[in-house]
C-alpha cells in the first residue's frame, strides 16, 4: 500500500454531496480504499462491522456514491449492485441518494420500481439495488458488490451468484456490512476467519477487517464494555444503550450494542456454558502433559493447532491457533515444542503424508464420536476454561452434533465449513480428559525424634 483515495472522497462527498463523515467512517474509508504504486485498489474484500445505529447505512451510501462517481479512476463505467436480505434494507441506503441524484440529473435518472430499482448517471454508470437471492447478479458485469446486514445474507449468494459478476472488471471491490450476528452467519464468519488468519501475516492477503467490538471477557454492564462497539459515541448514544441493556435479553444486547458474535439459541452449546468457562488469565499448567490435536478445513484452506491441558483445578485449559498452510502448522508445532518438553500430538488421517513435524496418533471418525460426547460432557459441568477466543466461539457456534456412521458427531451443517478450531479443540480435549492432572505437592521433613 502507498496510498488512499480516502481523503479525496471525503472531501469529494463533503463538497458534492454535502457528507460529513464521523471520524470512524474516515478511518474506515481511507482504508477500504487504499491502492498500490499502479495506484490499484489493495483490497479485494472489505469488511466492516459496527454495532447497530452507528451510522453503517450513512458510510455504505457514501461508498457507493463516490464510486458511481469516479468511473476515470477505474477506466470503465461502473456497475455497483447493492444488495442486502430484503431488499427494502438496500433501498433505504439508496434513497437519500435517489432523491439528490433525481434533483441533479432527472427525474429519470431514478427508478424506485421492484424490478428496476437503483441510480443512472447520464454517464452510463449505475447503482442497482436487488435482494441478495439466487438470481441476484444474473446478467450483470460489476464493478463492486455491496451486501448490506451481510449476516443474514447466504454465502453461496455471495460466492455463487454475486462475486463472479467482477470476474472481467477493472478492480472489482466486495463490501460485506453488517452487525454482529449469531453462528448461523456462514458467510460473515467464512470471510473473518480468512481476514483473522493472517492478522500476524507480514503479507496481509486481499480480505480486509474493520471491526469495533467488545473483547469476550469484557462486562457487559460497564459503559465502558458498551463504547467498543459504538465508534460514535456521546451522551445521547450511551443514554440510548443504558435504556437497551435493562430492556433485551443480554445476547441480543451483545450482538447488537457490543457487536459480538453470539451463539444461537436452541445450540448444544449453550451460551451461559461458554460465558461460565470463559477465563482468560488461565494459564496453561506448566506440569503435565500437553494434548495437542491438528485438524483441517474440509477443502484444506484452513488449519487449526489446538492444545489441551488439565490443571491442579480439575479444569482443563484450552487454546486454539488457526492457519493457512501445513507450514504454519509445522512452524506452530515447533513452538509448542519449545515451550513445553511433553505433548502428545493427534493428527487426522490427511497430514500423515503432509506434515513434518512428529505425531503420535492419528484420530478420525471413531474418535470422534467419543471426543464429541466428552466436549459436550465437560462444557455441562463447566470443567473447560477457554480464553475467550472468537474464532473457537464462532467454529463451535457453527458446528451442530449429526448422526454419522458408528455414533454422533460435532460436524457442520451441509454446505459449511469453519468448524475445524472446533474440532481441533474437541480433539485435544477428549486426550486430555484421559490425561492425570497435575498435582500440586507439598514436600515437608519429618521431624526427626531425639532420644533422650
Amino acid at each position: 500500500m502507498v496510498g488512499s483515495y480516502g481523503d479525496d472522497a471525503a472531501e469529494w462527498l463533503d463538497r458534492v454531496f454535502n457528507m460529513q463523515l464521523f471520524g470512524w467512517q474516515k478511518y474506515a474509508l481511507d482504508r477500504a480504499l487504499e491502492y498500490d504504486d499502479k495506484k490499484e485498489l489493495v483490497w479485494s474484500a472489505v469488511i466492516i462491522t459496527v454495532a447497530r445505529q452507528s451510522g453503517k447505512s450513512f458510510l455504505s451510501r457514501a461508498v457507493c456514491m463516490w464510486r458511481l462517481h469516479h468511473a476515470d479512476l477505474f477506466g470503465e463505467p461502473q456497475t455497483i449492485l447493492h444488495v442486502a436480505n430484503k431488499r427494502s434494507t438496500a433501498m433505504e441506503v439508496m434513497r437519500p441518494a435517489g432523491l439528490w441524484a433525481a434533483a441533479t440529473y432527472g427525474k429519470k435518472a431514478v427508478k424506485w420500481g421492484n424490478e428496476a430499482a437503483g441510480i443512472e448517471l447520464p454517464s452510463g454508470d449505475r447503482w442497482l439495488i436487488h435482494a441478495a437471492n439466487d438470481s441476484a447478479g444474473v446478467g450483470y458485469s460489476c464493478s463492486m458488490i455491496f451486501v448490506d446486514e451481510a449476516w443474514k445474507v447466504k454465502r453461496e449468494v455471495v460466492e455463487d451468484s454475486l462475486v463472479p459478476t467482477m470476474a472481467m472488471k477493472n478492480q472489482g471491490q466486495l463490501f460485506l456490512i453488517s452487525t454482529a450476528g449469531d453462528s448461523t452467519s456462514d458467510l460473515m464468519q467464512a470471510y473473518r476467519q480468512r481476514a483473522l488468519d493472517r492478522l500476524e501475516d507480514p503479507e496481509p492477503g486481499s480480505v480486509l477487517l474493520l471491526e469495533w467490538s467488545a473483547p469476550a471477557e469484557a462486562d457487559p454492564d460497564q459503559v465502558d464494555t458498551w463504547r467498543w462497539g459504538s465508534p460514535a459515541w456521546d451522551d445521547k448514544r450511551e443514554a440510548f444503550v443504558r435504556q437497551q441493556w435493562h430492556r433485551i435479553e443480554e445476547s441480543a444486547f451483545r450482538r447488537e450494542y457490543l457487536n459480538m458474535w453470539v451463539i444461537r439459541s436452541n445450540h448444544w452449546l449453550k451460551e451461559s456454558y461458554w460465558n461460565a468457562c470463559l477465563d482468560p488469565l488461565v494459564e496453561l499448567p506448566k506440569d503435565g502433559v500437553w494434548s495437542v490435536a491438528v485438524e483441517c478445513d474440509f477443502d484444506g484452506m484452513g488449519h487449526a493447532v489446538a492444545i489441551a491441558a488439565p490443571n491442579v483445578n480439575g479444569h482443563i485449559v484450552v487454546r486454539v491457533t488457526t492457519h493457512r498452510t501445513i507450514v504454519e502448522v509445522d512452524e506452530q508445532l515447533r513452538k509448542i515444542r519449545a515451550l513445553h518438553p511433553s505433548l502428545y500430538i493427534q493428527v487426522t488421517p490427511g497430514y500423515v503424508d503432509r506434515i513434518r513435524e512428529k505425531f503420535d496418533d492419528l484420530v478420525g471418525q471413531r474418535e470422534a464420536v467419543v471426543a464429541t460426547q466428552i466436549l459436550v460432557d465437560l462444557f455441562s459441568r463447566l470443567q473447560i476454561r477457554h480464553d475467550g477466543s472468537q474464532i473457537l466461539q464462532e467454529h463451535f457456534g457453527n458446528s451442530t452434533i449429526s448422526q454419522r456412521q458408528g455414533g454422533w458427531v460435532i460436524t457442520a451443517p451441509m454446505g459449511r465449513s469453519g468448524i475445524y478450531a472446533g474440532r481441533a479443540v474437541m480433539f485435544a480435549v477428549s486426550q486430555a480428559s484421559k490425561t492425570p492432572r497435575s498435582v500440586a505437592m507439598i514436600r515437608s521433613r519429618r521431624p526427626t525424634r531425639r532420644h533422650a
